[in-house]
């Protein structure tokens, strides 16, 4: 990956640093024992039940995606990075919308439909780039974004991407992290200047708003720790997440968890 040359270009492209073949491997082993959503719920038992996770949320921060949110019947909401689909469908069963899911791992939308298959809900899925999306024009009411535009690989291109599907009026809500330093060498550089204000108002997006609270990093901090004290196979899962468990907790305090919510004018 070339390091970009200026911060502005550090915040919108160059992030795309795994690959799609990554994800389809993690998503099949994470469907043989749920082991993300099993740690996730060791240190936040208040997170819903039934609820399939593959992000690092606790309840107090879904609960404040969906506030945000504020889905309604006949609401139709665009899930980017939607992964095996978990959060997005508790989101519409909770509210009674629908949800078109989008990520570019065809396992996790294999798994993502098969999980719909069970639920009393109206919802569609799509293997396609957040850079690309396979949506009309000003076609949905909501979009979320779960820990997952971080790795476009131009940030403000795939904000225009949502942009241009949401109708006037409509919402977007994402999570993500923000250094507490912008520009500091110690974190990884896809975090390093971070700034989804300026992402999303670049893109076009008005009423751009940025939430944080102790209790959301205390939680993501702590699937790193939980992940550390269990027994792991060789290419499994909780592999890949204890390895990078390994490299984070020096730099995790560096950086704060947050939820930023932005309009279609």
């Amino acid at each position: 990956m070339t390091k970009p040359s200026d911060s502005r270009t550090t915040d919108t492209a160059g992030h795309q640093s795994t690959s799609a073949s990554e994800f389809d491997r993690l998503f099949g082993s994470e469907a043989h024992d749920s082991t993300f959503t099993t740690i996730a719920r060791l240190v936040d038992p208040d997170l819903p039940p039934g609820l399939d996770l593959f992000s690092f949320l606790c309840a107090d921060l879904l609960h404040h995606v969906a506030r945000q949110l504020d889905l309604h019947r006949q609401h139709v909401l665009a899930d980017l990075g939607c992964g095996r689909g978990g959060p997005g469908l508790w989101l519409v069963s909770a509210s009674h919308a629908s949800v078109i899911g989008i990520d570019f791992s065809a396992v996790a939308i294999d798994q993502a439909r098969h999980r719909a298959e069970g639920l009393p809900v109206d919802a569609s899925f799509a293997v396609a780039d957040l850079s690309s999306l396979p949506l009309a024009d000003h076609c949905v009411d909501r979009v979320l974004s779960l820990d997952a535009l971080q790795y476009a690989p131009d940030r403000a291109d795939a904000a225009r991407q949502a942009l241009r599907t949401l109708k006037p009026g409509g919402r977007l809500v994402l999570t993500g992290w923000h250094p507490r330093t912008p520009g500091d060498e110690r974190l990884p550089e896809r975090h390093r200047h971070t700034d989804w204000l300026q992402v999303l108002r670049t893109a076009g997006f008005t009423d751009v708003h940025c939430a944080s609270a102790p209790g959301w990093d205390a939680a993501y901090q702590g699937i790193y720790r939980t992940a550390l004290t269990m027994q792991a196979e060789a290419g499994s899962a909780l592999a890949g997440l204890q390895g990078e468990a390994r490299r984070r907790p020096p730099t995790a305090h560096l950086l704060r968890r947050v939820a930023v919510t932005a309009d279609r004018g």
